[in-house]
């Protein structure tokens, strides 16, 4: 479910970038053409910030105090100490 929720948001970024580069050629009036940008991109950055929350909340969840491969004693060297 999280999976289909994330590549959705990407998919719609994807999109109104997409509508951003064909809005020129689609033959608006101006007025028309300004107000659609507008909406594009205050779209955009609202998925933007969506994503980014979401980024900042899955960071959070990993553990950060995990020990790097070589810092960590080997299996080994753990049964000989015994």
């Amino acid at each position: 479910m999280r999976y289909t929720v994330i590549m959705t948001i990407d998919a719609l970024i994807m999109l109104s970038g997409a509508f951003v580069a064909v809005l020129p050629f689609l033959g608006f009036p101006n007025s028309w053409d300004t107000f659609l940008f507008v909406c594009a991109g205050v779209l955009t950055i609202a998925l933007g910030i969506v994503v980014r929350r979401r980024l900042g909340r899955s960071a959070k969840k990993t553990d950060t105090s995990a020990q790097f491969a070589e810092s960590a004693a080997r299996h080994d060297e753990n049964k000989l100490a015994q």
